[in-house]
């Protein structure tokens, strides 16, 4: 009997949610839903004019099982970390796509956000100039699109609405998303306004505290 009742506790544990069995909520777990507006396709320009990549002293390096580092003029690792998935689709400062998801590429130790939200023009007719310096991911769930900002070293994910093979243009006044496959009757296209991501992009700011460095015994510092 003892032994039946063991093995009946343990399925049901095992049953369980990881995050009722202890498990500790991932940083992409604990993200709420963004407001998503449902809306038409817009005819805007979807290419940055006038923008070319930034470029500085700072690396960041993204593996294809989505492992991300971030390594300053020193190569001294300031961040490393795993994103939700693999790296599907990637660009950098204001939507320039990278030609590949997985590499390594330069970035600038100063950028608008790293003055926090003072440092942007909220009003700007073309708001993608002050996004330079940013790392944007999309990974092969396609549930989360992450955000890195090599100056700070930090990351955040922003919870994507529903669909599969998405696809995202970077326009003047918002980001826009659209599904290539959907559930019958969703929404295929969706877009939620810079101003309304502002609340999230100021987590990428800077730090309150001094930024940790590696060390012999922590060689991979994390947030």
């Amino acid at each position: 009997m003892r032994l039946g009742a063991l093995l009946l506790s343990g399925a049901a544990l095992a049953a369980l949610p990881l995050a009722a069995q202890g498990h500790p909520a991932l940083a992409w777990e604990r993200q709420p839903p963004l407001d998503w507006q449902v809306g038409a396709a817009s005819s805007r320009s979807e290419t940055p004019s006038g923008l070319e990549p930034s470029t500085g002293d700072l690396a960041a390096q993204l593996t294809g099982d989505g492992t991300l580092s971030i390594r300053d003029g020193r190569g001294i690792i300031r961040l490393k970390t795993g994103l939700p998935g693999r790296p599907m689709k990637a660009w950098r400062d204001g939507g320039l796509p990278l030609s590949s998801p997985a590499g390594t590429w330069s970035f600038p130790a100063n950028s608008p956000l790293s003055q926090g939200l003072g440092g942007l023009r909220w009003v700007a007719e073309d708001f993608r100039p002050f996004l330079r310096g940013l790392l944007w991911i999309l990974e092969d769930g396609e549930g989360f699109l992450s955000v890195v900002h090599p100056a700070t070293a930090r990351v955040i994910h922003l919870p994507l609405p529903p669909g599969r093979d998405l696809q995202l243009r970077f326009l003047p006044d918002r980001l826009e998303v659209a599904a290539g496959e959907v559930d019958r009757g969703a929404p295929r296209l969706w877009s939620i306004p810079w101003m309304g991501l502002l609340p999230r992009l100021a987590a990428l700011g800077p730090h309150p505290n001094p930024l940790k460095v590696g060390t012999a015994l922590a060689p991979f510092p994390k947030e």
